[in-house]
């Protein structure tokens, strides 16, 4: 999810389904991003660091073709995995229409071991006997908050966010993959730009984190511990048994491991 901070997010009256999800299930209370604009939030919380990159530009401008991430780990571990993204191009490495690029960190490694399929799929998969282990899910400019439609105004933006999330969670939840213990874990990549607050020099602002789970349905969780992107990376791969990728391995950006022990 795009560009809006916790305090835009959790307890506004425009979004009393998000809202929901943070208190009746789990939410991380003091996250926060990495780093302004978006770009190096998706490639930290894949690979574990900004590769140096600063700014939003295309994998024209700029790929890692050997750098492990996320994907690679679960791989050589024997996960399955599935990337998924909407209104997905013939060419993913370039924006078109509501697809950005930017938000689709996998295009930003060329030899990565997972697919980007197209996002109409999804619950297909998530229904069949075997299921993806691991999912990543990019929704598209509309459906993430970023651009309003029809009007690409702040209040549009909130709306198309809790219209979305308020169709989709549901959706995975009826999923098989979803009662047999999946967890969703609903990120928003930074805050507004005002904000430059972070953990140990990240200066992304502070986030909504909610995870969305069976477990914590039964028993809702508000953890306070704080929390930054790379930790958010180090709890997937502490879920699966993996080694932390860059900086993944620093403690001191914490972990949402809390809102994941079931």
């Amino acid at each position: 999810m795009e560009n809006e901070g916790a305090l835009d997010i959790i307890g506004n009256a425009a979004l009393p389904y998000v809202t929901s999800l943070a208190t009746d299930y789990g939410s991380a209370t003091r996250s926060y991003a990495l780093a302004h604009p978006s770009l190096p939030n998706y490639l930290a919380i894949v690979s574990g660091s900004n590769q140096g990159v600063t700014q939003d530009q295309p994998p024209s401008a700029g790929n890692f073709p050997n750098v492990p991430t996320l994907a690679d780990q679960l791989a050589a571990a024997g996960y399955s995995e599935e990337a998924y993204a909407e209104n997905l191009p013939p060419d993913p490495t370039d924006d078109s229409g509501l697809y950005a690029v930017r938000h689709d960190p996998w295009e930003y490694f060329p030899r990565t071991k997972i697919t980007v399929a197209d996002a109409s799929t999804l619950t297909g998969a998530l229904d069949t006997a075997s299921p993806p282990d691991f999912v990543w899910y990019t929704p598209n400019l509309t459906d993430d908050g970023h651009t309003g439609v029809p009007d690409n105004t702040a209040a549009q933006q909130l709306s198309d966010t809790e219209a979305f999330l308020a169709r989709f969670i549901p959706g995975v939840q009826a999923t098989s993959w979803y009662r047999d213990g999946g967890q969703i874990v609903i990120e928003w990549d930074e805050a507004l730009g005002s904000d430059s607050s972070g953990l140990n020099g990240g200066s992304g602002g502070r986030v909504a984190t909610i995870v969305v789970s069976d477990a914590l349905k039964s028993n809702p969780r508000q953890d306070p511990a704080p929390v930054d992107t790379f930790g958010i990376l180090r709890s997937i791969e502490d879920r699966y048994g993996l080694p932390h990728l860059g900086h993944a391995a620093d403690a001191a950006n914490g972990t949402i491991d809390a809102l994941l022990d079931d």
